[in-house]
């Protein structure tokens, strides 16, 4: 004896098939979601999550031992100077040396604030608050003081690989600093296992006269305030090394290059170092320094679970925001073409004669109308006349209006088969208003298709959706899987391995959530398309 009774339509192979293949995208949304970078990845702000076209982590086994993201601190507390134990890590210490003292105090009550020259991205920290290492330095004698900390690099060198070109690496630092009859500069070095050298850069409150030929890349730091300081391999121009490295003219243009591969040129162990140059000038000499968001990171070409773009912006960040801005304007889309559509059907179906007549005529009209072209054209005018309203709030409004007469001929077409069956006769006898039969008989057993055919709109509204985003008048400045199949074109025929992960994984999406939904709509229409009429 069966204790439960499995629905027929549970039976259907094909069905679930296409909700395992549904719930999948689902769940792959999800995850990325609540675990890829939250910021837009088209803004500076969600970009440089790894090198441009890095490749998903689990893709390198095909590349060989590319490196991750290397970072120095890869604490935020550590970053930020949320803890005392920056100063160790750091290897900072009291002293006394040569008639000067330095003392190191961890300070929790100021930090970085209006730094005005930051731009927020995935590799930069600024503005972060309270908490910073106070160094105070006092003396009538020239003083250096190093904070350095070491990191192993043992991957793929740069030269070795061709996504080494897009490799780079970033120095950065918060500072503000108070002095009393003291010069001071403030430097950002990294020491490779070679034991050279590479300048990135030069801050201070004045430029020593046997730097002059550095005046283009020293950065004026006055007393108090917060400064926000960033150097890269990526703008090696911009770099004290640049002038010092005695680069040949004619390879000036690939200098971002040669810095890249000069510096990582060996495996083994590396050394980022920030020194406090303090130079009295007077009596009562003093210098007080305040230091936070101290911070290297080299940007490797192996990133996460789909890589990165060609600006370094996560491609499951991307696919995840996509994919829930798709499916949020889906739904809403389906379901205003889904009332619509309903509403006529049923008038259409149930009354008949004159008022089916011309709501049919209604509806093949908009039917032979050219869909794409109109929309296009629509887009166009609606986003010159309607310049407050959001571009997808538009898309939706001329989605509805286009895509509404295919659910309502389908309903009209359930329906007409609805009002002729013996349960409807009877509720007209029993004096039931045609208001009461359509709302209590007829759209209890159409609903179903209603359902179905929802299912049905969903992928279709995100594939022409996508369409116009492909095209480029679509939604352009937030990720949507049809824009970034447009992007990733685009840019693939430069990319490095042309950017597979990028191409593939908008496309592989669309084409499941189109299938997985069609097999779900067909599944609910053929089931219950064929019991019309029955009681269940």
């Amino acid at each position: 004896m069966n204790l439960m009774r499995i629905p027929p339509i549970l039976r259907l192979k094909l069905l679930w098939v296409a909700l395992i293949i549904f719930i999948f995208l689902l769940g792959s949304i999800a995850y990325g979601f609540f675990t890829a970078p939250k910021a837009n990845p088209y803004t500076p702000a969600g970009q440089y999550a790894a090198s441009p076209y890095a490749v998903p982590s689990w893709a390198s086994i095909f590349y060989g031992n590319l490196p991750p993201d290397i970072k120095v601190p890869n604490d935020y507390d550590l970053i930020a100077a949320k803890t005392a134990s920056v100063i160790n890590y750091w290897h900072l210490s009291n002293f006394t040396f040569n008639g000067d003292a330095v003392i190191i105090i961890y300070n929790s009550s100021y930090g970085p604030k209006g730094e005005t020259n930051f731009q927020k991205t995935l590799y930069s920290y600024g503005n972060t608050g309270n908490g910073s290492v106070e160094i105070i330095i006092e003396g009538t004698n020239p003083l250096n003081l190093t904070l350095y900390h070491d990191f192993l690099y043992n991957y793929l060198l740069p030269r070795e690989t061709k996504f080494g070109d897009y490799e780079f690496y970033i120095i950065q630092a918060s500072i503000s600093a108070y002095a009393t009859n003291a010069y001071y500069t403030f430097n950002g070095y990294v020491i490779n296992p070679s034991n050279a050298t590479f300048w990135l850069f030069l801050a201070g409150n004045y430029l020593p006269t046997n730097l002059v030929t550095l005046s283009t890349v020293f950065k004026y730091l006055g007393n108090g305030g917060w400064n926000y300081i960033l150097a890269s391999s990526a703008s090696a121009g911009e770099t004290p090394w640049f002038y010092t490295s005695n680069i040949p003219p004619n390879e000036s243009a690939v200098a971002s290059v040669i810095m890249l591969q000069s510096m990582f040129n060996s495996t083994g162990n590396y050394k980022v170092e920030f020194t406090i140059n303090y130079i009295p000038n007077g009596p009562n000499s003093k210098l007080v320094v305040y230091l936070s968001d101290l911070y290297f990171e080299f940007l490797g070409s192996r990133y996460g679970v789909l890589g990165t773009d060609n600006n370094g912006a996560s491609v499951f960040a991307e696919y995840s925001q996509g994919g829930i801005f798709d499916l949020e304007l889906a739904i809403l889309a389906g379901l205003a073409i889904v009332f619509i559509g309903a509403v006529f059907g049923l008038f259409a179906g149930y009354y008949g004669g004159k008022l089916d007549q011309i709501l049919t005529s209604f509806t093949d009209f908009i039917l032979l109308l050219p869909g794409l072209a109109i929309l296009i054209v629509l887009i166009t005018i609606f986003q010159q006349i309607f310049t407050v309203f959001p571009k997808d709030i538009l898309i939706i409004i001329v989605l509805v209006i286009l895509s509404w007469p295919p659910t309502s001929r389908t309903i009209r077409g359930q329906v007409l088969q609805v009002r002729n069956m013996a349960f409807v006769e009877a509720a007209k006898a029993l004096g039931m208003s045609n208001m009461e039969i359509i709302r209590k008989h007829v759209l209890r057993h159409v609903f179903p298709i209603i359902i179905a055919q929802l299912i049905f709109d969903i992928p279709a509204v995100i594939g022409i959706e996508s369409a116009l985003d492909f095209l480029g008048i679509g939604i352009l400045k937030f990720p949507t899987w049809g824009n970034m199949l447009g992007f990733s074109i685009n840019a693939s025929l430069d990319a490095p391995g042309f950017a597979w992960w990028w191409i593939l994984t908008p496309g592989i999406a669309l084409f499941l959530l189109g299938v997985s939904l069609f097999y779900i709509g067909e599944a609910i229409t053929r089931y219950y398309g064929s019991l019309v009429g029955e009681t269940h």
